[in-house]
């Protein structure tokens, strides 16, 4: 009886695993005949498809030739591309994005592609603009660190590199965009194209994203090609355009306080501009833009604390601590919370020692650090 019991249950899960072995045969024959037709096969539909779908479609595209099988970015690119002219905004912000991920997988394919993102840069919706704005705060790093390992420098890559400077100009240029939005993602580049290109010192603040980007540090002084120099420069000229852009009377409260933020983060990154920030911090707060509403004022007084105390725990705001708690407090920060923002003192003994030349004798730190107000002009002997 047991027998006869166990041979249906027998015979059925032969014919279970005769199942399953079929569809999963079949699976793997699907799997093996399909990254690529399978990418012919959605680019088909999506140039057929004008509903949101497309943009679904276009999506598991990217995923199969960027992440699963990038040797076949090459097979697609060009129909990829074609949808840079899509009536939708979507899509082409999509292409913008599929372009910056291509880029970054083979830098070799900016040659090809810049000029595709500077006629999207002239496209005539906003957003696409803001995200050609996003994607080339990204792409100027990558495009930048490809020039300077390069060993000979060809007519074309010269050629791709002046596209890169060119787009980069223009950019800069959208700090008067008649556009808010416009305004705020040039703001965002210039900010990071101050940080590429100025060099990262013992004391800059590194956010874990950006340890392996480019900066001037890195760039060869006799390379045969980038200018060192000429680089540091530009740097320079654009934080003069991003600060000349803040005193700007009619500058929008939304602008403004992208600007503040964005002069926190060059101040903490490359404290060598410190001087200038600590500056341009005071002349907005004696100068605030009259055109700002009451509550405007309020929230732009609000960032400009947050902002200075961010920049106050640096160790080197050591000698602008007079100047930025004289502007915390008038701004109604107290005491105590100037005193707990106040930099780690063995950081700043440390760059102290950093900065002192060989055969001078080590920096003493004298006066209560804790209660340190105007701290600067009672705490250093030697």
């Amino acid at each position: 009886m047991s027998a006869g019991g166990s041979e249906p249950g027998g015979g059925s899960s032969f014919r279970t695993s005769l199942a399953s072995q079929f569809f999963t045969e079949e699976e793997t024959t699907a799997i093996d005949m399909t990254t690529s037709e399978k990418v012919v096969d959605l680019l088909n539909q999506a140039a057929l498809i004008t509903s949101e779908s497309k943009l679904t479609i276009l999506k598991q595209v990217q995923e199969l030739i960027i992440n699963k099988d990038p040797s076949l970015l090459d097979n697609f690119l060009d129909e990829i591309i074609a949808f840079q002219t899509d009536k939708s905004m979507e899509v082409r912000k999509f292409v913008i994005g599929f372009i910056e991920e291509a880029c970054k997988r083979d830098n070799e394919l900016l040659l090809k592609l810049i000029a595709n993102l500077n006629m999207l840069l002239k496209d005539e919706s906003v957003n696409v603009v803001k995200k050609v704005i996003l994607t080339m705060t990204h792409l100027y790093k990558v495009a930048l660190q490809w020039m300077v390992r390069l060993k000979g420098i060809s007519d074309i890559q010269e050629a791709c590199w002046e596209m890169v400077t060119t787009m980069k100009d223009e950019i800069i240029l959208m700090l008067d965009s008649e556009n808010d939005g416009i305004r705020t993602h040039a703001i965002k580049f210039v900010e990071s194209l101050i940080i590429t290109l100025s060099p990262r010192t013992s004391d800059s603040e590194v956010p874990k994203r950006q340890e392996n980007d480019i900066s001037l540090e890195r760039i060869p002084k006799d390379h045969a090609y980038i200018r060192h120099s000429s680089l540091g420069q530009e740097g320079k000229m654009a934080l003069e355009q991003l600060l000349k852009f803040m005193v700007h009377p009619a500058i929008s409260s939304i602008n403004l306080t992208a600007a503040l933020g964005s002069l926190a983060t060059i101040a903490r990154q490359r404290p060598m501009f410190m001087s200038e920030v600590i500056q341009a911090y005071e002349t907005l707060h004696a100068n605030l833009p009259p055109t700002l509403a009451k509550s405007q004022v309020s929230s732009v007084r609000k960032n400009l604390k947050l902002h200075l105390l961010s920049v106050l725990k640096h160790a080197s705001s050591f000698e602008f601590h007079g100047q930025i708690t004289t502007l915390l407090l008038d701004l109604g920060t107290q005491q105590q919370e100037i005193a707990r923002n106040m930099p780690n003192l063995k950081d700043v003994r440390k760059r102290q020692r950093d900065e002192a030349e060989p055969g001078l004798k080590k920096i003493k730190t004298g006066g209560v650090y804790s209660k340190c107000i105007g701290a600067r002009n009672r705490g250093v002997q030697g």
